[in-house]
């Protein structure tokens, strides 16, 4: 069972925890993901099954949709409502015009401090670890993208106010740092209330199976919903290449511009893209040629999906 599926992941569960509950239930030995989802948050998790997990970096790397349900007026240690309170203030006098303008400070090139619980490494160790220890690291902020941050609606309420937005993002945006900052940037602190992932990729929650459904189908019904290796990086620019092509790329070795089929396009610039056979199937995924590289190569390998035994038509292991 080589391929990926797009689960609906409910709240209270790792995506570690979906992962297991999936590889015991279809008996797979090779079960990862793509992106990972806080245990409060729910929505599209990807899985990826058997080779589908060669894919796993590049699916985790596309951009991503969220809905945010920002509550003002509450600060948390985990950024989240789930974790300890550490102040709350009033935030009765908030206009919906000053979150606006204040929101524009969050769109576009960011750089971000992670939230103190959450897996990016400081010293080789998850900062988790330092936070439930109480140590106080300073980890190392990073560059993120906003595509666009759209308000859903504002509301005031007893326990603070309900902003709830719509955020499209690039790959390793913390949606937690964004509402703890945009709190701190309007004086009374926030928090995440409730958090839902709408899209990953090319994959959106209308083709996302709720995970306790997906574990009462049986085999045959359950691969039904399983998305192809070509499908899952169909967005992908790629080439096909002729037979002499798909044995040399199956062993991962560098793309001749002679192999590639005259109707293929060859994407320049430095995108990672996908070598296919003559009859569509994915073979590996390449990246641009290096300096030293002469004319006639136009391509090096990054990831081999299917290896020469697999292509050849034989059953063995990658």
């Amino acid at each position: 069972m080589d391929g990926i599926l797009v689960v609906d992941k409910p709240r209270g569960i790792t995506s570690r925890g979906v992962v297991n509950k999936v590889g015991r239930h279809i008996g797979a030995e090779k079960v990862g993901h793509a992106g990972t989802l806080d245990p409060l948050a729910t929505g599209v998790l990807i899985l990826c099954i058997g080779r589908g997990t060669l894919l796993s970096r590049y699916l985790s790397s596309q951009n991503k949709t969220y809905e945010v349900d920002a509550l003002l007026g509450v600060e948390t240690d985990t950024y989240d409502i789930e974790g300890k309170i550490r102040r709350r203030r009033t935030a009765d006098g908030l206009e919906f015009d000053q979150v606006k303008r204040t929101l524009d400070e969050f769109r576009g090139s960011l750089i971000q401090k992670p939230p103190p619980y959450s897996a990016v490494k400081h010293n080789g160790k998850p900062l988790y670890y330092y936070a439930r220890r109480g140590l106080k690291v300073e980890p190392r902020p990073r560059k993120v993208n906003v595509e666009s941050i759209e308000v859903v609606s504002f509301e005031k309420t007893p326990d603070g106010v309900h902003l709830v937005l719509l955020i499209s993002c690039g790959s390793g945006t913390y949606i937690r740092s964004i509402v703890n900052d945009l709190g701190r940037s309007l004086g009374c602190g926030g928090c995440v209330f409730a958090l839902r992932r709408m899209r990953s990729g090319d994959f959106s929650e209308d083709s996302a199976v709720p995970l306790e459904e997906l574990l009462s189908l049986g085999t045959r019904a359950l691969t039904e919903n399983l998305v192809s290796l070509e499908d899952a990086t169909r967005s992908m620019p790629g080439v096909s290449v002729a037979p002499e092509g798909e044995r040399r790329t199956a062993m991962g070795e560098p793309l001749l511009r002679e192999w590639i089929y005259h109707r293929s396009l060859y994407p320049e610039g430095e995108s990672i893209f996908r070598i296919s056979s003559g009859e569509g199937d994915l073979i590996a995924l390449y990246g641009p040629p290096r300096m030293e590289d002469g004319p006639e190569v136009c391509g090096r390998a990054v990831r081999v999906i299917r290896p020469l035994s697999s292509v050849s038509g034989k059953d063995e292991p990658a």
